[in-house]
């Protein structure tokens, strides 16, 4: 028995359970007719093809392969409603030992029963311990990402705090601290964060998200002591309507005082250096004074 819990399996809720496949139970199939029918995704494992193949699917068809084992991380996530960033890897909770197979995460340590739940029939981190988990063990801007999905979904940071101050002495548990610390509950998109992080770490500390301008709109970074805007297009701003509705707010900032600093993916990508030099120059322009004799 793994995980310091009652043993447990997959209950037949979820439709992958049910649909997922061991080697030994298409055994009696004829070659050609297992490989038209079924799809293998890992040793052993196989899925019908009419099954779409997403990441929800993947997550819990290796369920198959670990009776006791409980998803975690981003396979927990989307079992609680959240989404999965596109290069996520199905996530497994194992106990001390358990055979690594290729396309799947193993963590090896004990879940504590406490932080267990079912899904549809499938063992499952608590969302507050997924959180924890994302938190400590994701790089440390996808760790704040992960908290921000979770905040936008109804979490609440004290929820995240206690389960941190839960475990002290946990590995982990330092990281934790530093992206619960960087999540802010504000954020609307992962490319606000990144920037806001980003400019944080070039000595930008005035940023805060989603700062209300006018009654119907909100900028997306801004220092509002300074009059400094930091604003990130998206692809839907490439529209032609969008656009003068762009053109049109932004006229409006420019004759209310502010600095805008426009970005957009290739910019922020490609362009980091000229990024810092324009909010240096806004910046620079703030602290300026002009004496008019």
């Amino acid at each position: 028995m793994i995980l310091g819990m009652t043993r447990h399996r997959p209950g037949p809720h979820h439709p992958v359970l049910s649909s997922a496949r061991l080697s030994r139970e298409l055994a009696a199939l004829p070659r050609r007719r297992r490989e038209r029918e079924f799809l293998k995704i890992a040793d052993e494992l196989w899925l019908p093809v009419a099954l779409p193949l997403t990441f929800e699917t993947r997550s819990v068809a290796y369920s198959r392969l670990y009776p006791d084992g409980v998803l975690t991380g981003w396979s927990a996530a989307v079992l609680h409603g959240i989404d999965a960033p596109d290069d996520a890897v199905p996530e497994l909770c194992v106990g001390p030992s358990g055979r690594t197979r290729s396309g799947l995460r193993l963590r090896r340590y004990r879940v504590p029963p406490s932080a267990v739940e079912r899904k549809r029939g499938v063992a499952v981190t608590s969302r507050r311990w997924t959180a924890f988990d994302l938190a400590r063990f994701t790089d440390h801007l996808g760790g704040v990402l992960a908290v921000e999905q979770f905040y936008r979904h109804g979490f609440s940071d004290r929820e995240l705090r206690d389960v941190v101050g839960e475990q002290v002495g946990t590995w982990g548990v330092a990281r934790a601290r530093r992206v619960l610390a960087d999540a802010d509950r504000r954020s609307e998109s992962p490319m606000e964060t990144e920037a806001r992080l980003f400019l944080r770490d070039a000595g930008f500390t005035g940023f805060i998200p989603q700062v209300e301008v006018w009654d119907d709109y909100r900028l997306d970074l801004a220092d509002p002591v300074h009059k400094i805007a930091v604003e990130y297009d998206g692809p839907h701003h490439e529209h032609p309507a969008q656009q003068s509705k762009d053109r049109f707010r932004r006229n409006r900032l420019l004759a209310a005082g502010w600095i805008v600093i426009g970005l957009d993916h290739r910019i922020f990508r490609s362009q980091r250096d000229d990024v810092l030099q324009q909010v240096r120059a806004a910046y620079a322009q703030r602290s300026s004074r002009v004496v008019v004799a």
